[in-house]
């Protein structure tokens, strides 16, 4: 992933994102905390790390936006569920300015966070709990050590492990009740270093390559 110029991390700025990879689903359970624990058990293989941890999800309800707040205080969360509002001119709101009564969220719900946090703040266990029912992600840019014995070679950019909570797609758009972790590789695909990744922690590729982030 390519983070955009000038964007603030400490101060949990929206992230803008380009990039293309190819996404292997190794690991689905119905339990976020397994989900989280191997995708942890993945980074740990990585032999470079960002220093920032991306954050995204669809809070459905007041309860998930007063939740998420406790979490992510100085986020951006952006209002999906009203028209624009010309003289506005944005949906996007601090958690400050958010409408303090439940009435006054539910009629902008739903409601999406999207941001980078520092690593060392280590926020995936809150910002998990804090979760509702709609998709999330947690993405964890990186890139994978050489092989020698497989001919693996690391790639530059678009290496990374990400968690889909509540979808079956790195892009939260088929629903489930289920959580899936991926790792994105290569544009071009690389099965066996997918399957070399699954065999470090125990688990499999699930299927075919899907389009990355």
């Amino acid at each position: 992933m390519h983070h955009a110029p000038g964007a603030s991390v400490g101060g949990y700025d929206i992230v803008a994102i380009m990039g293309d990879s190819r996404a292997y689903p190794l690991f689905r359970s119905a339990s976020a905390t397994d989900t989280l624990t191997l995708a942890r058990r993945l980074c740990s293989l990585m032999e470079k790390r960002d220093p920032v941890v991306e954050l995204t999800a669809e809070l459905q309800t007041a309860e998930d936006v007063r939740r998420m707040v406790d979490v992510l205080p100085k986020a951006v969360y952006r209002a999906q569920g009203v028209p624009f509002d010309s003289y506005q001119w944005t949906h996007e709101y601090r958690a400050d300015t958010l409408p303090r009564d439940s009435y006054g969220i539910v009629t902008m719900v739903p409601f999406r966070v999207d941001v980078e946090v520092p690593v060392d703040e280590e926020l995936e266990d809150l910002f998990v709990q804090a979760l509702g029912g709609g998709p999330a992600s947690i993405n964890w840019d990186g890139s994978w050590p050489d092989v020698p014995e497989l001919d693996l070679k690391a790639h530059a950019k678009y290496e990374a492990v990400q968690v889909v909570f509540n979808s079956l797609d790195p892009d939260g758009e088929l629903p489930a009740d289920e959580h899936t972790v991926f790792v994105h590789l290569s544009k071009f695909g690389d099965l066996p270093r997918a399957e070399w990744l699954a065999r470090q922690v125990g688990a499999e590729v699930l299927g075919e390559s899907v389009p990355g982030r």
